[in-house]
């Protein structure tokens, strides 16, 4: 059996505020992870219109499937956390 790596990314926690009935409630929204130049980093609100500048783009909120060697880069880079065998 073939195992798939799936990237999982980094999130934070959204809490509406008291202006909204359910003000007390929490959620994780998903972080982007980008590859530009090599170098792997986060934005929290991707622009469409950049998108496609990128080597390569993990949406955040998504499982992503990545291979081995994105898998040993992300790892390097910090990101292993969010790395799962499938």
């Amino acid at each position: 059996m073939v195992m798939a790596k799936v990237f999982r990314g980094p999130t934070y926690k959204y809490k509406p505020g008291r202006e909204y009935d359910l003000w007390f409630v929490s959620y994780p929204i998903g972080k982007t992870v980008v590859k530009s130049g090599g170098v792997w980093s986060t934005i929290v609100v991707p622009q469409d219109s950049k998108l496609s500048t990128y080597q390569r783009v993990l949406r955040g909120g998504y499982d992503n499937v990545i291979t081995d060697a994105e898998a040993s880069e992300l790892t390097a880079a910090g990101y292993g956390d969010y790395i799962f065998n499938v």
